[in-house]
């Protein structure tokens, strides 16, 4: 495993506090303005500091550090919905009534969980991307740019379906996983006149609709993704420049956690204070919780799938994981 590269946790941290907003709020302002980029940044970040191998390893190993996880969180945020359904008399948003049902929602994944389990498709989806990935980005740099481009017209002619493990989302994840691949290698050459360009392509937000990877929606065709570009570019830039150590970075280390856990924290909590003080718990309580987890190996392994004996001695070259919540070389 490579050094850690901390202004990838502040990255993360900006993310992580938009999708809490995002869910969170009811202001179709910070909605739409959250929604046009940070599931992008997500599949970015993870493109950024992907270095492919050879494709069973891949598969193995990200079986371990995401679908393991994966299951585990799964289960425990259903044992979380059937209690809070029971204490705070809300309803249970896997059918238990329906054991065959329940169990097939939990198979399936991606839009077929709703509520608390919202954002397991990104998990499902990220793992698939990485897969392809591993076909992708070792071509030439030509034959990437071109790969890319058939990405972005296959996003826009996807139709509205359901979408298993969130695979109907796999195309745009994929183009945003690229790209974040292509930012690695080019943007630091590229210098300031890239930033003015993410600029110009930021500020398009401003007249295109937002994005939902989960359903595969990428709004404004072309503009959308064009504006999400931008607004990433910036988020880094940003991140680049910010203090290693900062509440935004310590948020960015314990994203995993607060991304599984702060939408059964806000069902529970949402009819019971006001948006600001449950926005602050839903970020805070899993920030603690991750805290706790860390310090024990299984806990480490099984919910944040970070395995002790893939460790390896500090390289030259930091690189982190696919997964844009942890460091990991893939």
């Amino acid at each position: 495993m490579g050094e850690r590269i901390d202004w990838l946790d502040t990255a993360r941290g900006f993310g992580i506090v938009a999708v809490v907003a995002g869910h969170v709020t009811s202001d179709p302002a910070v909605w739409a303005a959250t929604f046009h980029f940070h599931m992008p940044l997500f599949f970015m970040l993870s493109g950024m500091v992907f270095t492919p191998k050879a494709f069973a390893d891949v598969a193995h190993r990200r079986a371990r550090t995401l679908l393991l996880p994966y299951a585990m969180w799964l289960v425990i945020v259903a044992g979380l919905d059937v209690l809070v359904a029971l204490t705070a008399g809300h309803p249970m948003y896997l059918p238990w009534e329906r054991p065959a049902a329940a169990l097939a929602r939990m198979l399936l994944g991606g839009t077929f969980l709703v509520g608390p389990f919202g954002i397991f498709w990104f998990v499902t989806c990220l793992y698939v991307v990485q897969l392809a990935a591993v076909l992708i980005l070792r071509r030439p740099p030509q034959q990437v740019l071109i790969i890319a481009v058939l990405l972005l017209a296959v996003t826009h002619v996807i139709p509205r379906m359901p979408n298993p493990w969130g695979l109907v989302s796999v195309p745009a994840a994929t183009f945003f996983f690229v790209a974040g691949a292509l930012h690695r290698r080019h943007a630091d050459a590229l210098g300031w006149p890239l930033t003015a360009i993410a600029l110009g392509a930021g500020s398009l937000a401003a007249v295109s609709r937002p994005l939902d990877l989960k359903i595969a929606e990428v709004g404004t065709p072309v503009l959308s993704i064009v504006a999400a570009l931008g607004l990433c570019h910036l988020i880094l830039t940003v991140a680049k420049r910010a203090p290693s150590v900062s509440p935004i970075a310590a948020l960015g280390r314990a994203s995993l956690v607060i991304m599984y856990g702060h939408l059964t924290l806000f069902y529970a909590l949402r009819d019971h204070m006001g948006k600001a003080a449950v926005a602050a718990l839903c970020a805070l309580m899993p920030l603690g919780l991750w805290l706790i987890l860390r310090r024990f190996p299984a806990a480490r392994a099984l919910l944040l799938g970070e395995w002790l004996l893939d460790r390896r001695p500090p390289v030259a070259t930091a690189q982190a994981p696919p997964l844009p919540f942890r460091h990991e070389q893939a």
